[in-house]
C-alpha cells in the first residue's frame, strides 16, 4: 500500500454507468467510457469533437533525453519527438507533424497489457505497444522518408520495464465547461534499455529511467494546463520520478495527478504551483507542491513548441526538457535532487 491509496477499480463506470471519481494506485485493464451513463457523456454527435487519447513516453540517461508523444483526436491527430544531448546542452531532434485520424493513428483502450499506439506519415513512423503477456512497454520511432541508403534523423528502439517498478497513478476525474470525464495513467522511475540513434550519434539507453503518460476522456474544448515531468536518478543510483500538474484533474479534492516515486513507493503530492517567465518559457521555471515535499528549479536546455491558429482549432504549446534541481520530501526525510532530467509545459488548447 502506498499512503493509503486505494487499488484502481475494475472498470471507469460502476454498474449503474457512474465514474468511480478518484485517486489510486495502479492501472485499468482498460479505458472504456461506453459504460458511462448518458449524464457523463457527450451528445452522439459531440462525441467525435470531445474525445481525445494519447500516449507520451519518457526516456533519460546521463546523456541523452528522448520523448515522443502521439494524440488521438479522433477527428485528426499529431504527434512528436525530441532529443536532447545532455552532455553538449543541445537539441538533436525536434519534429512534430500533424496527420490523419483512422488507421493512421490509434491509441487503444488498454494503458497497461495490451496497449497499442501508432502513428504513421510520410516523414515518421512512431509506435508503443505492450502485449498481454510481457512485462514492457516498448517504444519506438523513426524519422526521416524511407529512402534506401539514406539514414534516417532518428531511429529509436527502447523498452520501459513494468515488473519490479512502483505502481502507476490512476485519476478518473470529472471535467469541468462542457468536458464529461478523463482518466488518465501516470507512471515513472520505471527502468529503460534500448538504443537510440540521433544525427548520427548511438546512445545506449540501458541503466535509464522513464515514464508514461497515459490519458483518454472526453475533454473540453477549451483546456490548458501547466505539467511537469521527471524521471532520473538520485545522487545515491535510486530510480526517482515526478509528475505535476495544474489547471487539469484537479476539479475535486478527491482528484490529484501529483505524484512521486522513489525507493519502490509510489507517494502522492499536494497542489502543483508553477513560476515560469511565460513569454520567455527558456527561463528558469519554478516548481513547488503545498504541502512544502516538493521544491525544485528547472532549467531548460531546449523545447518542443507548436503554435497553431486554424481558425477553428486553436494550439498555444511549449514544452521544454531540461534539467531539475532542488529537493523532495518523503516521510520526513530530504532528498536531494541535482541535475535530474524532465520537462515542463505550458499548454492552453481549443481543439
Amino acid at each position: 500500500m502506498n499512503e493509503g491509496l486505494p487499488q484502481a477499480p475494475a472498470s471507469v463506470a460502476d454498474d449503474s454507468g457512474e465514474p468511480r471519481f478518484g485517486t489510486y494506485q495502479g492501472g485499468l485493464d482498460a479505458v472504456d467510457l461506453s459504460r458511462l451513463g448518458a449524464a457523463h457523456r457527450p451528445s452522439l454527435a459531440m462525441r467525435p469533437l470531445k474525445h481525445k487519447r494519447w500516449l507520451y513516453s519518457f526516456i533519460a540517461t546521463a546523456e541523452v533525453v528522448a520523448l515522443q508523444a502521439v494524440a488521438d483526436l479522433t477527428y485528426t491527430s499529431n504527434a512528436f519527438t525530441l532529443v536532447v544531448d545532455l552532455k553538449d546542452k543541445r537539441v538533436l531532434i525536434d519534429e512534430g507533424w500533424l496527420g490523419l485520424p483512422g488507421p493512421f493513428a490509434k491509441v487503444s483502450n488498454q494503458p497497461g497489457a495490451g496497449l497499442s499506439v501508432r502513428f504513421t506519415h510520410p516523414a515518421a513512423e512512431l509506435a508503443a505497444w505492450r502485449p498481454s503477456s510481457d512485462d514492457r512497454y516498448h517504444v519506438s520511432a523513426r524519422v526521416g522518408p524511407r529512402v534506401p541508403l539514406l539514414k534516417p534523423k532518428l531511429e529509436l528502439e527502447a523498452s520501459l520495464l513494468a515488473a519490479g517498478a512502483p505502481p502507476p497513478l490512476t485519476v478518473i476525474a470529472p471535467v469541468g465547461g462542457d468536458g464529461t470525464v478523463n482518466v488518465t495513467m501516470k507512471w515513472a522511475a520505471m527502468l529503460a534499455f534500448g538504443n537510440l540513434w540521433a544525427k548520427g550519434k548511438r546512445f545506449v539507453l540501458d541503466g535509464g529511467v522513464g515514464g508514461l503518460d497515459y490519458t483518454h476522456g472526453y475533454l473540453a474544448r477549451h483546456t490548458a494546463w501547466r505539467w511537469g515531468f521527471m524521471c532520473g536518478r538520485l545522487a545515491d543510483g535510486s530510480p526517482v520520478g515526478l509528475n505535476l500538474v495544474e489547471g487539469f484533474n484537479e476539479t475535486r479534492s478527491d482528484v490529484n495527478e501529483n505524484a512521486l516515486w522513489l525507493g519502490g513507493k509510489l507517494y502522492p503530492l499536494g497542489r502543483a504551483r508553477f513560476t515560469w517567465n511565460k513569454d520567455d518559457p527558456m527561463q528558469p521555471w519554478r516548481v513547488e507542491t503545498t504541502d512544502g515535499r516538493v521544491s525544485l528549479d528547472f532549467q531548460p536546455i531546449g523545447a518542443h513548441r507548436e503554435e497553431r491558429d486554424l481558425k477553428v482549432v486553436k494550439s498555444h504549446f511549449v514544452q521544454p526538457v531540461g534539467l531539475f534541481h532542488g529537493f523532495v520530501v518523503v516521510n520526513g526525510e530530504k532528498h536531494l535532487v541535482k541535475d535530474v532530467p524532465g520537462v515542463t509545459e505550458d499548454q492552453d488548447i481549443l481543439w
